[in-house]
């Protein structure tokens, strides 16, 4: 296979900069492919200047945040570049959002501008969604001005967490610690700027975002398309665009395997890469996409909305191992650090709360000094991931509140359903902490079958209480399975595990797999 191409360099010291040197240096090159519509950067930039023109025009001025509806459109991107263009912040909304919600967070970060369906946002100026698709007809920015572009330590954005615990965070990020993602990314993954990447995940989320910025850093075309539903016109974009990275979450990787199984591989040759993010990458998707794309280079990415992209696996060909989430990048630092102390670490293989340093790291929550102080410390976020370094990588076994103490054992329900994933009774599972009343903790799975299964229910789930038998350890086999027609989650991808750990809490030890608690039973399996 030949060796991954040296990466393009970042231009310059923010994303809108960028634009502006190609839109100077290659102004018909394609920067976009949104809605059908080719977008050169010269129209790119000139939409964002315009916009940026408008916001000074209406009064919005640095520091105040704009909330943006994020639909995979030259209006959204256009919007964000103006914004930052502007000295203003950039606030991305779900395109989902409902309009209370909307309303909610305008008042929560105090935005003075609102881009998108019109809420009900007292004191906020509302512009329509197409606004920065053409510019405002009636202000026009002065082409004799030299733009002003932001500083690296300048505010960015304001990017909501999407944790499925609690209420979401605000995390701040500074334009230098967007750069140093992107410097991540691109190093990690050699894009060029002949690359035409397909992002089809939300663009308010910094999975997409970022690899969408990496694109215009890097001079080369993003497509946008809403989602992976429609995989006729995912395909139809791979091919009539010559796609040459895919950036999805596990989650629409393992739709696109089961609804079209190997048609992936038509396009081996042409993909370059693929990059995944935003929950753990089961063991079978792995092999599933080493087997339909054996040319292209196969990424995983590691990090929070805190400090994204942090380490980066490539797994092309090497030996699986689902925890291993591989080195730190170029601009990250990585600690592990005793859960009860917080004392550091150093030994290979022990255990501990996973902290990430380095230059992509937020700046805090907006509004939330209490919550800051508790995950930001001396640079480093905190996280709440349980890992270890081995020979220079990072291996993470799951959160630290989610492990499970089985018989003097620590289990993370990821590892587990690393294993169950790989049973061909099993479509896809989720796995979580359950209260025993002899061990204390417990795990529960929750299962969607493959296939027709009616009238072999039974036949199932002894299947499936065989395979973990086998390749199981005792103390790690749940004792709880129930039946599900879909796993819950985020709109990102994420497994929602409230839900699920709401379903046990409300009616008790549910459904048996034929597996007792392990110190009842001896460590096997009944």
């Amino acid at each position: 296979m030949p060796s991954a191409p040296t990466p393009t360099d970042a231009p310059a010291g923010s994303v809108v900069e960028a634009v502006a040197r190609w839109a100077a240096e290659r102004p018909d090159a394609t920067a976009l492919v949104a809605g059908g519509e080719e977008v050169s950067y010269a129209r790119l930039w000139a939409c964002a200047r315009s916009f940026s023109a408008l916001l000074g025009s209406r009064g919005v001025s640095a520091g105040d945040r704009v909330a943006l509806h994020a639909t995979h459109t030259l209006s959204y991107v256009a919007a964000y570049l103006g914004t930052t263009l502007a000295g203003a912040v950039a606030v991305p909304y779900e395109e989902g959002m409902p309009e209370e919600g909307v309303a909610e967070l305008v008042r929560r970060v105090g935005a003075a501008c609102v881009v998108g369906p019109l809420p009900a946002c007292q004191g906020a100026l509302a512009l329509a969604p197409d606004v920065a698709a053409s510019g405002s007809e009636d202000v026009a920015p002065d082409g004799t001005a030299a733009p002003l572009f932001p500083a690296p330590g300048d505010l960015a954005e304001l990017l909501l967490t999407t944790g499925t615990t609690g209420r979401s965070k605000v995390v701040e990020l500074t334009h230098g610690a967007v750069m140093a993602v992107i410097r991540n990314i691109s190093e990690a993954t050699g894009i060029q700027g002949d690359n035409v990447s397909l992002v089809p995940m939300p663009l308010n989320h910094v999975f997409a975002l970022r690899r969408l910025q990496t694109g215009l850093v890097a001079g080369a075309t993003v497509v946008l398309v809403n989602g992976v539903a429609s995989l006729k016109r995912v395909f139809g974009a791979i091919r009539d665009r010559h796609v040459t990275s895919l950036a999805l979450v596990p989650s629409a990787l393992a739709y696109i395997e089961r609804t079209t199984r190997d048609f992936l591989g038509s396009f081996d040759g042409q993909i370059r890469f693929v990059e995944s993010s935003s929950a753990p990458l089961p063991a079978a998707t792995r092999a599933w996409l080493r087997s339909v794309l054996p040319s292209a280079r196969l990424y995983n990415s590691y990090g929070c909305t805190e400090s994204t992209a942090c380490c980066m696996l490539e797994y092309s060909h090497r030996d699986d191992d689902g925890a291993c989430v591989g080195a730190p990048c170029a601009t990250a630092r990585i600690k592990i650090l005793d859960p009860a102390t917080g004392a550091e670490l150093a030994a290979d293989g022990e255990a501990g709360r996973v902290a990430i340093g380095g230059g992509a790291v937020m700046r805090g929550y907006w509004g939330d000094a209490e919550a800051t102080a508790a995950t930001l410390r001396d640079g480093y976020v905190y996280t709440n991931d349980l890992g270890f370094m081995r020979d220079g990588e990072l291996y993470v076994r799951g959160r630290i509140d989610d492990v499970a103490i089985i018989g003097g054992h620590n289990v993370s329900p990821v590892e587990v359903e690393d294993v169950i994933a790989r049973c061909p009774l099993v479509e896809e599972c989720a796995c979580v902490k359950d209260a025993d009343p002899i061990t204390g903790d417990a795990l529960a799975l929750f299962v969607v079958w493959s296939g027709e299964k009616d009238g072999r229910a039974d036949d199932a789930r002894e299947g499936l209480t065989r395979f973990m038998r086998e390749h199981l350890e005792p103390f790690k086999i749940p004792a709880t399975v129930r039946s599900l027609d879909a796993i819950p989650r985020t709109y990102n991808g994420k497994v929602d595990r409230k839900p699920l750990v709401a379903a046990l809490a409300g009616d008790g030890a549910g459904e048996r797999a034929g597996a007792a608690p392990a110190q009842a039973r001896g460590g096997g399996a009944r």
